[in-house]
């Protein structure tokens, strides 16, 4: 595999399509010192799969030289706390141009997403940007290029077409980005979110995602219905919640979006064909399993430390804290190990299909298809029926609020370890200083208590 580093940042940008002719707009001089840097002409080949899988998912790869960051570059959507409105706003991954394919790295975290199908270079993207500047008193805030762009595929222009980009260079420029696109917006120009390469793909460019987002269904629709719209919704973020896993390498999230998926399966388990539905929750708790234990360990490894520095006048914080790293140390790798084996596998890939199917056509049964009442005709374990109502709520508004806010349902991780049984396990794992041991045996004794107390 390629040893080249891989640099990422978080990228916010405003896209507008505008005509050949367009002038630009000024600017008010209160925001700042615009400067006008050199043209760059750029050349990109973007790569997909044949039926523009990536391009659906709002991703996009390519190779690009001119633009002082060529190589590889890899954007995935990225969805921020407070996402600005028209924004577009993405991860961008990039690598050194050291070879004519694309990265493995970058194949592996888009795995679940391209299913095994290959990627090809499908357009070729020739750009003459024109960029300014904006500085403020804290520095450059924003940048504003105008592409005039030709679009190829096997050599024969598809499309041409000009558009202006805005970028934040800086958070503190977002208040600018957003009077600065007021102003386009008023003087004509388009608001788009479509990649530069969407034209090369034609009809595909506009259909959605293998996990479509479907609208949102009234309360009197058939079962079917309602349950395949909270299936698709819960599958999507799973699917960007795995992609964010890798980006960020943090399996929280995924770990979460699974056990609410497997929560909405059990609360919907009477509406199901019964024998697909438990191999599906099968391959769930394995997974959730595997993403879990790394995390798990590592909460310990931090609550056993702090259990440890805790102690007003222990014998020895230094050691008994480096017993402490041992221990895990060893645990951590090999489940992280675990986990990047269990992502490999096939069986993983084979996960994440079914979960497009799933989303796409669940295998209900009969009676979903019938005029009925899915919000009568559920489980009455006040667990499924909470569940249901933080599925449900955009249907079932009124009931799902009093619903949640009635209703108090504890849930439990899976393999918890409480801090007491850590540090026993500790101290009886090998060798230990005895003065260590002691350490431990108080910190073992304050963990008890407190788990007494509590």
């Amino acid at each position: 595999m390629d040893s080249t580093p891989t640099k990422q940042h978080v990228e916010t940008e405003f896209k507008f399509r505008v005509p050949a002719n367009f002038e630009l707009p000024s600017f008010p001089q209160s925001l700042g010192t615009w400067t006008t840097e050199a043209t760059r002409n750029m050349d990109a080949i973007y790569w997909d799969t044949t039926d523009a899988t990536l391009l659906r998912w709002g991703i996009t790869m390519r190779t690009r030289s001119g633009g002082g960051d060529d190589g590889w570059h890899l954007k995935i959507p990225t969805r921020p706390r407070e996402q600005p409105k028209g924004a577009s706003v993405r991860t961008e991954l990039h690598r050194d141009p050291t070879s004519a394919t694309p990265p493995i790295e970058f194949l592996e975290m888009l795995s679940t997403v391209l299913q095994g199908s290959d990627v090809l270079p499908i357009a070729r993207v020739r750009t003459e940007r024109n960029p300014q500047a904006l500085t403020g008193p804290s520095g450059q805030i924003v940048e504003l290029v105008d592409d005039r762009v030709t679009l190829t595929r096997n050599e024969v222009i598809v499309d041409q077409f000009r558009e202006i980009e805005i970028e934040l260079t800086s958070e503190l420029g977002l208040p600018d980005a957003l009077l600065i696109c007021e102003i386009l917006r008023n003087a004509g120009a388009h608001t788009s979110s479509v990649s530069k390469a969407a034209s090369a793909f034609g009809p595909d460019a506009k259909k959605q995602s293998d996990v479509p987002r479907l609208p949102t269904p009234d309360r009197t629709d058939l079962p079917c219905d309602l349950i395949r719209w909270a299936l698709s919704r819960q599958v999507r973020k799973i699917f960007y919640a795995e992609l964010t896993s890798r980006l960020a390498g943090d399996t929280h999230g995924l770990t979460r979006e699974l056990i609410e998926l497997d929560a909405l399966l059990k609360a919907l388990r009477d509406w199901f064909n019964q024998a697909e539905q438990e191999f599906l929750e099968e391959d769930l708790t394995w997974l959730i399993r595997e993403l879990s234990i790394a995390a798990e360990l590592a909460d310990q490894h931090a609550q056993a430390r702090a259990l440890v520095n805790s102690l007003s006048d222990p014998l020895d914080p230094d050691k008994a804290a480096a017993a402490v790293d041992q221990y895990f140390a060893g645990k951590i790798e090999a489940a992280r190990s675990s986990l990047q084996a269990a992502r490999r596998s096939d069986r993983y890939l084979y996960l994440f299909s079914d979960l497009i199917n799933l989303a796409c056509v669940p295998a209900v049964t009969p009676r979903a298809y019938e005029p009925r009442n899915l919000w009568e005709n559920i489980s009455r374990n006040p667990c499924d029926r909470l569940t249901i109502a933080v599925h449900f709520g955009a249907i079932f508004k009124k009931k799902s609020k009093r619903l949640k806010k009635n209703l108090h349902c504890s849930q439990t991780k899976t393999g918890r370890v409480n801090a007491s049984e850590m540090l026993r396990a500790i101290a009886l794992s090998g060798k230990i200083d005895p003065a260590v041991i002691f350490t431990l045996g108080v910190s073992l004794g304050a963990a008890i208590n407190a788990e007494d107390a509590s």
